[in-house]
């Protein structure tokens, strides 16, 4: 092939068999592989580079690097900075190659500028967006905006300085926006700068996340129902992947109120209407992004209003998400193709893709919902640092008659537990580990619905989540590991990367 040819994939078989005979190396560094599990079954010469070993070192394409302790982690950038430095990952990247061989590639769940030189420094190739770029649309600020522009509007709100609560108040009036609200930051993890206000005593408990704050979003609070959906916005149009339901603030999964903490996938969930409402919110969305520069994956969040049926922007993630391997991994993938492979097409210089984006949209609004999936994320909900004593190995798993899970195989792929009856176990936390406030201990999958239509378990998934904790034991730490922890600060948690 000459530096100026095409190769032509007119159909997703032309796309399988593309990225089957892939030779270009991929990487995809991040503390787990969760978010982009299942895609080395897809791409020849994928290869996932860890911090954490989710599958005691039995998956075959994930490489574990090991935590030297040399330095406390603040966030997962840092984790992936760590990771790209050490002898073993440059050792692979900058292995010599040919001039006929093509240069690495990269994938990140979180990377900043630091990570942008160091990849640069090397001639190694991101294929994500710029940094600069994903910071900018990542502005929940911004997304707000954003979406006004793309007609795909937000919950009532006013974008302000708050200062106090009496100007909260008078902001409220001001925006008619009722006599209780939410307030979110620009930027933040899931859950930890959403705040939930019904009076001046909730406004003090976090007065001084907001006030520090050049711009808030301060908005109505309604009575909805939250959802998710991906999409990836290439030069071909926006691909679009099926609606799911989310779980949100669920004491027995999380510590935080407005925190992510799950997902489903199934028919009965949405109305027609309502999954192509929000298709056609998210490739206007999409449409947005490509003119302002950004390329490839990202995920929106939209509220269903429970008394007028209004669909609203809720907020956008310019990058894989938590949501990930459910799209990449849900039954309409498995028989036609995983939406990430299109972000990986946008970054595919010498590719002409014929396949119109609407054909495939049209597929999956007819068949993305095929079949039942659940995924329930666990964190660590309690105050004191404690140390895991016991977890399980990753693998699927059946209900026992005692109402434990039972072990049936140890493996690595989700797809492995389809029956109703199985789960399967990604574990993140092992044995031996310090257990803090918001870590992620694992994620079950299920392929059963969990919740009611209000946004609660319903009692077959309290009775696997009460199973699933049973997994994992802990305890409190003795004096000399209190004397080794006083002088840290608390590791980065959210590695599923829900933000």
């Amino acid at each position: 092939m000459t530096s100026n040819s095409k190769t032509k994939l007119r159909s997703t078989a032309d796309i399988r068999q593309f990225f089957a005979e892939n030779s270009v190396p991929y990487y995809f560094i991040s503390a787990t592989n969760f978010n982009l599990m299942g895609i080395a079954d897809w791409v020849r010469g994928w290869q996932n580079i860890n911090l954490v070993d989710c599958y005691d070192g039995h998956h075959p394409h994930v490489l574990v690097v090991d935590d030297d302790h040399s330095r406390i982690f603040e966030s997962i950038e840092d984790i992936n900075l760590y990771l790209l430095n050490s002898p073993a990952v440059k050792a692979l990247l900058n292995a010599e190659k040919t001039p006929a061989q093509a240069r690495s590639r990269v994938i990140f769940l979180l990377f900043n500028e630091h990570i942008e030189a160091a990849c640069q420094s090397r001639q190694i190739d991101i294929a994500l967006p710029k940094n600069a770029m994903v910071k900018a649309v990542d502005s929940k600020l911004t997304t707000t905006e954003l979406g006004n522009q793309a007609g795909v509007f937000s919950v009532p709100n006013v974008l302000a300085k708050i200062s106090s609560y009496a100007n909260l108040q008078q902001l409220a009036k001001q925006a008619d926006l009722g006599q209780r609200w939410v307030v979110q930051t620009a930027y933040g993890d899931s859950g930890k700068t959403t705040f939930f206000i019904e009076s001046e005593a909730d406004y003090q408990k976090v007065a001084a996340q907001i006030e520090t704050e050049d711009t808030v979003k301060l908005m109505r609070r309604i009575n909805c129902t939250g959802t998710a959906i991906e999409a990836c916005a290439t030069r071909w149009g926006t691909f679009v992947g099926p609606l799911m339901t989310e779980l949100i603030g669920l004491k027995t999964l999380t510590p935080y109120a407005g925190g992510w903490c799950g997902n489903e996938l199934y028919e009965a969930a949405f109305s027609a209407d309502i999954r192509q409402q929000a298709q056609q919110k998210t490739e206007a969305l999409g449409n947005a992004l490509y003119q302002r520069g950004y390329r490839g994956y990202f995920e929106v969040d939209y509220l269903i209003d429970q008394d007028n049926g209004e669909v609203y922007l809720g907020e956008l993630n310019a990058r894989i998400t938590g949501i990930s391997a459910m799209t990449n991994q849900s039954y309409f993938s498995a028989s036609h193709l995983p939406l990430f492979l299109f972000h990986l097409l946008e970054y595919e210089p010498n590719v002409e893709l014929t396949l119109k984006a609407d054909t495939f949209n049209q597929s999956v609004l007819a068949e993305g919902a095929v079949g039942t999936a659940a995924q329930m994320i666990l964190k660590y909900t309690g105050e004191a640092l404690k140390i895991v004593t016991k977890a399980p190995v990753s693998g699927v798993y059946v209900m026992g008659n005692n109402g434990g899970l039972k072990l049936k195989q140890v493996g690595h792929q989700r797809r492995a537990a389809l029956a109703s009856d199985e789960a399967y176990i990604l574990r993140i936390m092992k044995t031996g580990e310090y257990a803090y406030k918001g870590g992620d201990l694992g994620i079950l999958f299920l392929n059963r619905v969990v919740r009611t239509p209000q946004g609660q378990l319903n009692a077959d998934g309290e009775q696997w989540v009460s199973a699933f904790r049973k997994t994992f034991q802990f305890r409190q730490l003795n004096q000399e590991e209190r004397s080794l922890v006083e002088a840290f600060r608390q590791p980065a948690d959210n590695k599923s990367g829900r933000n």
